[in-house]
Parts: C-alpha cells; sequence; structure tokens
C-alpha cells in the first residue's frame, strides 16, 4: 500500500516527512490512515471502480 506522510512517521528506521510517499503494508497502512499519520496515494494505478448499470448490460446481452 502505497501512502504519503500527513505528520512526520519514524519507519524503518528513518523519519518520513510530511509529503514524502511509503510503502507498507495494507493493515499497517490503514491504521496511519485511521490515526490521521498518512492518505493513500494517488498513484494512477489504483482500479477505477465505474459505476455500471447492470439492468442495461443484461438488455444489451440478449
Amino acid at each position: 500500500m502505497k501512502l504519503i506522510a500527513l505528520k512526520p512517521i519514524y519507519f524503518g528506521g528513518i523519519v518520513i516527512v510530511e509529503g514524502q510517499q511509503l510503502k507498507t503494508l495494507e493493515q499497517h497502512g490503514r491504521e496511519l490512515i485511521a490515526k490521521g499519520y498518512a492518505r493513500l496515494a494517488d498513484d494512477g494505478n489504483s482500479p477505477q471502480l465505474e459505476p455500471t448499470d447492470a439492468k442495461a448490460d443484461k438488455k444489451a446481452k440478449k
């Protein structure tokens, strides 16, 4: 999970300052986000979910 630090974080023996990116495990990342220490990095690789109309898809298949 890629995050961007919102506050200084001691991670991996170094201090990650505000605005720097870090990579960590899913659970640790969620804890940092919940505590307000980091936010998700928008790297463009995360899947973009687009709402689909299931009824229209079924009609198109018929």
